[in-house]
């Protein structure tokens, strides 16, 4: 009877019919492929690296209410009167674009999955949009197809496209008429429509939201769609921003804000989107090398992040012509060897019981047999001795080469390793937890030495550590297990 068993939840699965309404949509299991990819690259390209001044909002710093002094000051001084933001689109040639180039560069940071801009809030599209003639990057500027170059390259990879979309644009004639539905109607509901269709996205990263109501956007109508009928109903993941109000409540994964960093685990899948450039998501001309993130620095939010359960999306915007600034291609690749050395902690892990003992050692684990159900929870792994084996990020070494977890349980059996070496290490039981001491490590050795990895295995048992239900206690979490701090980051 197993075997038919198996059969009909699968087809009762595959058959269910996703209702128009947040409760429908909400009860959708997360395709697995995304918690397992947990890091992405995220790429911001449209016409506002032309002008790349201060940032990708270039335009509504120009043209918005109130605008900036100090936009509206540069562009008097660098063009003629009556130049309009619609001049650039013809300067934005692309001519250096190579969509292989990006796959290489995405691959060689390892991660997992990708999402392009394809219309930000200035209304351009990077597709050949019907319902944006005139600005589009066919009809303006590169006349290419670029999110069409871009998924045919991808398609060659195991790596995941997605593709972000802005629900709104600034100063669209029909998106001003405060009274009608004729945007969502005319352009950005067939818009959505139309890059499913055109190009099989397996991410929907919907942005832009905010101005207006789920029910304007048609949002519950567009995913009841997405879930039922659209040829990727099986394997997309989309984020939370629907509408005003609903980002952090509804939708696939979690992101709350910009650069959302807890501290903490969550009960529902999140992510942690944050940019090379501190200051831009797009291209900035007068960038600096103080303003990009160190290398460093990403290992340490990537180690956050995924040890309380969410994905990283890192971002970098290329120039208009298409080229991606050489300090962002060598963080990527730093960090791509980092994330090589120890992808076993990372990709497929699942967080612990304990997320950090500090800012310095953090936590991620995986079950040697997933058969095991004493040990299953869907958001984290309990320790059990035999079965979990647990990852410690350790983001900074003592000097003195004595690492203190103090999370771990000491056991006769316990074993310690270090990712990327053959390197056993010694334990010493201490009052709470454990000293590994790591001054023995072959650092000249090491693919890379930002940060390392301890493997722990055999460590003592522990059932009776529940982290939602002690953060719920604590009033971190909301009874579903949402963070009720949406602020942070």
């Amino acid at each position: 009877m197993l075997v038919p068993l198996i059969i009909f939840l699968f087809g009762f699965s595959l058959a269910q019919k996703y209702e128009p309404t947040w409760a429908s949509i909400d009860s959708r299991p997360l395709p697995q492929w995304y918690d397992e990819a947990k890091f992405g690259i995220f790429c911001h390209w449209g016409v506002y690296s032309v002008p790349a001044f201060k940032s990708e909002w270039f335009w509504n710093h120009w043209k918005g209410s109130p605008p900036d002094e100090e936009v509206v000051e540069y562009v008097e001084k660098n063009y003629p009167p009556g130049f309009s933001y619609a001049d650039f689109g013809h300067e934005f040639r692309a001519q250096d674009f190579n969509a292989s180039h990006f796959v290489e560069l995405v691959k060689s940071s390892h991660a997992r999955y990708f999402v392009f801009t394809s219309k930000h809030h200035e209304g351009f599209t990077m597709w050949p949009s019907a319902e944006s003639w005139n600005w589009n990057s066919v009809d303006v500027g590169p006349h290419r197809d670029i999110v069409g170059e871009l998924k045919t390259e991808f398609s060659k990879t195991d790596i995941h496209f997605g593709l972000y979309f802005s629900q709104y644009e600034w100063f669209h004639p029909y998106y001003l008429q405060n009274n009608t539905n004729l945007y969502p109607e005319r352009v950005s509901y067939p818009q959505m429509v139309d890059i499913v269709k055109k190009y099989g996205p397996e991410v929907i990263w919907s942005d832009g939201d905010w101005d207006r109501t789920d029910e304007y956007w048609r949002s519950k109508e567009f995913l009841a769609w997405l879930y039922n009928e659209s040829p990727v109903k099986n394997r997309v993941v989309v984020n939370d921003r629907w509408g005003r109000g609903i980002m952090g409540q509804h939708g696939g994964f979690l992101t709350y804000s910009d650069h959302f960093d807890p501290g903490h685990l969550l009960a529902r899948k999140w992510e942690n989107c944050l940019t090379l450039d501190v200051a831009s998501w797009g291209h900035r001309r007068s960038m600096k090398a103080a303003d990009v993130r160190t290398t460093k620095d990403l290992i340490t939010q990537l180690a956050r992040t995924i040890s309380c359960g969410g994905n990283m999306l890192l971002n970098f915007g290329p120039d208009r012509f298409g080229n991606v600034a050489p300090i962002f291609e060598e963080r990527l690749r730093n960090l791509g060897k980092w994330v090589e050395t120890n992808e076993e902690a990372i990709f497929g892990s699942k967080p612990w019981i304990y997320q950090n003992d500090s800012d310095s050692v953090w936590y991620t684990s995986k079950l040697r047999s997933e058969a095991n159900s004493a040990l299953k929870n869907p958001i984290f792994n309990y320790q059990n001795k035999a079965d979990t084996v647990i990852y410690a990020f350790v983001l900074d070494v003592p000097s003195n080469g004595l690492v203190k977890l103090t999370s771990v349980t000491y056991t006769k059996e316990i074993k310690i390793s270090l990712l990327g070496s053959s390197q056993l290490l010694k334990a010493k039981k201490e009052t709470q937890g454990i000293t590994v001491d790591v001054s023995v490590i072959p650092w000249k050795a090491l693919a890379s030495t930002e940060s390392i990895v301890l493997k722990i295995e055999h460590a003592a048992s522990d059932y009776n550590v529940n982290p939602i239900k002690k953060l719920q206690r604590l009033g971190l979490l909301d009874r579903e297990g949402r963070s009720v701090n949406t602020l942070a980051f």
